[in-house]
């Protein structure tokens, strides 16, 4: 009796699953519309969008992704005119490989994240690589609630159309410094190679075209002589974000000095608070690099705005006009040529460092027992 009221039970249970949860369409499984499988994202900033299409059902309101022990709500839930449900989602990434839960589908989510600096090296066209917009302003999936305007074919900046590209991508300029392009939601202005108002341009190499066309004084950096490798090689993004970032001039990081160890990582112990260099110059925690060094281009060595000695000069007065006599009387201080470093001529770089030094004055040796004059008379 007691195995027959167990049997009786167990199928109305069943019966009323059944009526509970309805079968069909109402219960498809979530669309992942981007990003795809295994993806691969460049980007600037640290996040990417996830965006989910599902049919009508109870379990919209409890959607969330899931990372490690967090747990992401959708930023905002849209019904189509066909009843499908569009989820939007802002996650953030790590370098390297995330991987994310929809729950409560229990679809996975894995995204390979590299940060992006230069356009130089990035093939976009790559096996796996996920670029939302690939040649079109509007994906057709979007296309659903998402309604662009169309200019006329001759303005090949689109005004109308383009504010509803910072319906995505707001984020790009919510940074204190903007590059006054996305500030004023001309993005095309950078993003778009034809007349045509559809389709989108990502730039790849190098983009001083597209910068000069309004920076057209910085064309001079090319003809000096000494030029820094980023606008050498014609991609000022190393350094400047082209939409907005927490630091004047749009710089990534600190543009006087943490910018720089960056790529010049010799010189990364001199900003560290345990630096193991025991004397360091002022200037580098004052001023920083660029108070000798244009980060762009000059017509003297090592990008410095004046020969060296003239630069020194500038902060330490007494040396002016000095050409010889320091140290010791008769000894040159410029006009001959350095005996350690034959291809320069004599200046106060050739017994200072002008960076930092474990000896007294940044010589470049012990002052006792001759070190540093040892190092041309031996």
């Amino acid at each position: 009796m007691v195995g027959r009221q167990s049997t009786i039970f167990a199928c109305w249970l069943i019966i009323g699953l059944s009526l509970q949860f309805p079968q069909g369409n109402a219960w498809a499984a979530p669309e992942i519309l981007v990003p795809p499988a295994a993806a691969t994202i460049y980007a600037r900033q640290p996040t990417t969008h996830l965006v989910v299409r599902q049919q009508q059902n109870d379990s919209i309101s409890r959607t969330r992704v899931r990372k490690d022990d967090l747990l992401f709500s959708p930023q905002g839930i849209w019904q189509a005119k066909n009843g499908e449900y569009y989820l939007h989602f802002r996650l953030p990434l790590i370098p390297g490989k995330n991987s994310f839960e929809l729950i409560p589908s229990g679809k996975n989510v894995v995204i390979k994240y590299r940060p992006l600096r230069s356009l130089l090296n990035v093939n976009f066209n790559e096996k796996g690589v996920s670029l939302f917009h690939r040649n079109e302003l509007l994906p057709a999936s979007c296309k659903e609630c998402h309604h662009a305007k169309p200019a006329q074919p001759t303005r090949p900046i689109d005004e109308q159309a383009q504010p509803l590209c910072f319906e995505c991508h707001k984020n790009i300029v919510e940074n204190n410094w903007k590059h006054s392009p996305a500030a004023t939601l001309q993005c095309r202005a950078c993003h778009q190679e034809t007349t045509d108002p559809n389709k989108i341009t990502i730039p790849v190499g190098k983009v001083e075209t597209s910068c000069f066309q309004c920076h057209v004084s910085k064309k001079a950096w090319l003809k000096m002589e000494h030029i820094h490798g980023p606008v050498g090689t014609g991609d000022c993004t190393v350094c400047h974000n082209p939409h907005a970032d927490q630091n004047r001039a749009q710089l990534w990081a600190a543009g006087k000095d943490v910018i720089c160890v960056a790529c010049h990582t010799d010189k990364k112990d001199l900003l560290a608070e345990d630096s193991s260099t025991y004397y360091i110059h002022g200037i580098i925690k004052g001023g920083g690099c660029i108070a000798c060094h244009s980060p762009h281009a000059t017509d003297h060595r090592f990008q410095l705005y004046k020969p060296i000695n003239d630069l020194c000069v500038g902060c330490h007065t007494a040396f002016k006009d000095v050409v010889k006599g320091h140290p010791v009387g008769g000894h040159p201080v410029q006009g001959v040529k350095d005996p350690r470093r034959p291809e320069r001529t004599f200046s106060c770089t050739s017994c200072h460092n002008p960076h930092g030094s474990d000896y007294k004055f940044l010589l470049i040796g012990d002052i006792l027992g001759g070190q540093v004059c040892s190092q041309c008379h031996y």
